[in-house]
C-alpha cells in the first residue's frame, strides 16, 4: 500500500469526484446493524478513510469505535467533518498489514481494502492480521469488488473476488454468516459490482 497515492487521491479530488464516496449512509451499516453488535463494543472502520461509516456510529451512541487508514489525508478529511464529535474515535493513519493492533475488536469493517492487495503474499499477510486483531466471537466484514466489478480503482490495479474465493482464505478461522453482491453508485451515477462476505470467528 502506497501512502503517498492515497493522500493524492484525497487532496486532488473533491468528494463528488471520487468513485468511492457514498451519499447519505454509509452501506456499511446494514450488516453492523444485522451482528447485534453492543455499543461498547470495539469497532473497527479498515481504510474508513473520509466514509461516513463513523459518522453512522457516533450518531447511534457506540463508543468504542476507531477507523484506520494509511492517508493521513484521508483522516484529517474525516475528523474535520466530524467536528468536536471526533474526539470520542481512536483514529489511526498506518497500513494495515504492518499495524500492530493495540486490542482485539468484536467487529472489523472493511469496505474497500482488501481488492487493492493484488500479491498473495499481501492477502496471506492481510488474514493474519484479522487473526491477530480479533477473537472468538469476532465479526469479520469485508466488501471488495465482485467478478463483475472493475478491474482497476484510482489507477491501481485491483483483484476481484467471489465470495467463494475470500471465504476460503478464513475458513480454518472463520463461519460464513452471509454473502451478498450489490451495485455501489459513484456520484457521477455509474454502477460497480461489489461482494460483501460477513464472517464470524469461531
Amino acid at each position: 500500500m502506497n501512502s503517498l497515492h492515497w493522500n493524492n487521491a484525497y487532496s486532488s479530488k473533491r468528494v463528488h469526484e471520487r468513485s468511492w464516496s457514498e451519499s447519505g449512509a454509509s452501506d456499511s451499516l446494514a450488516e453492523l446493524i444485522s451482528s447485534e453488535i453492543g455499543k461498547q463494543d470495539a469497532i473497527i472502520d479498515i481504510g474508513g478513510g473520509s466514509s461516513t461509516f463513523v459518522d453512522s456510529l457516533l450518531e447511534d451512541s457506540f463508543t468504542n469505535v476507531s477507523v484506520l487508514d494509511i492517508s493521513g489525508t484521508a483522516i484529517d478529511e474525516a475528523r474535520h467533518r466530524i467536528g468536536l464529535e471526533e474526539a470520542k474515535v481512536s483514529w489511526i493513519v498506518a497500513d494495515v498489514l504492518t499495524w500492530k493492533p493495540q486490542i482485539r475488536f468484536q467487529y472489523w469493517n472493511d469496505r474497500a481494502v482488501f481488492h487493492f492487495l493484488v500479491d498473495p503474499i499481501d492477502q496471506r499477510q492481510y488474514v493474519e492480521k484479522v487473526r491477530e486483531a480479533t477473537k472468538s466471537g469476532s465479526h469479520i466484514v469485508i466488501a471488495t469488488f465482485s467478478p463483475e466489478g472493475p478491474e482497476s480503482c484510482s489507477g491501481l490495479p485491483v483483484q476481484r473476488w467471489s465470495a467463494e474465493q475470500l471465504s476460503a482464505l478464513f475458513e480454518d478461522f472463520c463461519t460464513v454468516v452471509s454473502q451478498t453482491e450489490y451495485n455501489h453508485v459513484t456520484p457521477w451515477g455509474s454502477t460497480q459490482s461489489f461482494m460483501r462476505l460477513h464472517l464470524k470467528r469461531n
